[in-house]
């Protein structure tokens, strides 16, 4: 009887150990195999057509993997405008439109697609500042890349959505 009590506290005391480290080896396995968010020098960034109508205007934005190892892309991107001075134009970025976030896998040479809006009326006799360039930083990353761009964002608020595999048209 003593043996088999003794057994039995060793198999469960095993099996507390094992459990313990489940949630540890899982997540170990899930980040190998997940490859790491995408770094600006992984990343081309380019628009897509913009269109608009009634003072909204709609644009979308490429970002394609010209590196030689996957890479993802999680979540919302960051925008910021600047004058044709280089001076920041004050910009806040709404994270507000669809599609909403989803893990995109970039392969190499693979591409995905984010959305801006952005309204382009007046309010009083001022006109809005347009850009010259824009920074956008890539969803989960540090440093950002430049591209020549002309948005007029009035109020410099400019909605954007979170990424989603593939290329789309504004």
């Amino acid at each position: 009887m003593e043996k088999i009590r003794t057994s039995l506290i060793g198999v469960t005391v095993a099996a507390i150990v094992a459990l313990a480290a489940f949630p540890t080896i899982s997540a170990a396995l899930q980040t190998a195999s997940r490859p790491a968010s995408c770094l600006r020098n992984q990343l081309g960034v380019r628009a897509n057509g913009i269109n608009g109508a009634a003072g909204t205007i709609h644009g979308a934005w490429v970002f394609t993997n010209v590196s030689t190892t996957a890479c993802d892309l999680d979540g919302y991107p960051d925008i910021q405008l600047y004058g044709r001075a280089g001076r920041p134009i004050p910009t806040t970025v709404k994270r507000n439109l669809p599609p909403a976030p989803s893990h995109v896998k970039l392969l190499p040479g693979g591409s995905a697609t984010f959305y801006s809006s952005y309204n382009d009326v007046p309010s009083g006799s001022a006109a809005c500042p347009t850009s010259a360039v824009i920074q956008i930083t890539p969803p989960n990353a540090s440093a950002s890349l430049f591209i020549p761009a002309q948005l007029q964002a009035c109020r410099g608020v400019v909605h954007v959505s979170a990424v989603r595999a593939g290329v789309h048209p504004a």
